[in-house]
């Protein structure tokens, strides 16, 4: 649920979510309705305080996944580490998970545990006042405390794998959070990492009114 509004002065810096580093060379998954602001200027703060400016936002147009480019520090000492990816096609009800993010926008590096709650569940995420609603299918459930600004977070398993991305909340319940599976990005990053975009396949209709010569032409009442 992307996280609530703030009275801010113009140009004033705010903390709005969270993401996850995949590539050294300066590749970061995180919510697309975190980043869905195309007029704002944003900023990343790794967690050792390192501040980057964005230099290219890629949005995937079917789920709420986007990928942001920074440009990594040539300092070996300053590097990007990226994370290790799981699979999310081999998980189980019960198993442990692990959330990272800015809680609330204010608490920087928060990490909470918890289990899987469920598995394949579908969900419409959003706010039906501010005209953001989409439907989410096959996300992960979780008791795992996820709050506005763990958007586009990292969920992982023991290991310390991303298994998911942490992308909703329920505002009317306890302990009921919900991740994009990490497979499902694993596609978009690769498709990305090939054509430099998201592409997706849709199918195109149109129509027309049949008039007299029309049906003439094709033998129809």
């Amino acid at each position: 649920v992307p996280p609530p509004s703030q009275s801010t002065t113009p140009n004033e810096p705010q903390n709005i979510g969270s993401g996850f580093i995949i590539t050294t060379d300066g590749l970061i998954v995180t919510n697309k309705h975190v980043v869905s602001d195309s007029s704002l200027k944003y900023t990343v703060i790794t967690n050792n305080s390192k501040k980057y400016d964005v230099i290219k936002i890629y949005r995937d147009p079917l789920n709420d996944i986007a990928i942001i480019k920074i440009s990594p520090s040539q300092n070996k000492e300053n590097q990007l580490q990226a994370v290790q990816l799981g699979d999310s096609d081999d998980l189980q009800v019960g198993q442990l998970t692990i959330a990272i993010g800015t809680s609330l926008g204010q608490f920087n590096n928060t990490v909470t545990s918890g289990i899987i709650s469920g598995l394949g569940r579908g969900i419409t995420a959003g706010s039906i006042f501010e005209g953001l609603v989409e439907q989410l299918d096959n996300v992960i459930q979780t008791d795992a405390a996820i709050n506005p600004g763990n958007s586009g977070g990292p969920l992982l398993n023991s290991s310390g794998q991303v298994i998911g991305v942490n992308t909703a909340v329920s505002q009317s319940g306890q302990n009921i959070g919900f991740a994009l599976p990490i497979n499902s990005i694993k596609d978009s990053v690769k498709n990305f990492n090939e054509t430099g975009q998201f592409n997706r396949a849709f199918l195109g209709i149109a129509y027309k009114i049949i008039d007299r010569d029309l049906a003439i032409a094709n033998d129809l009442p």
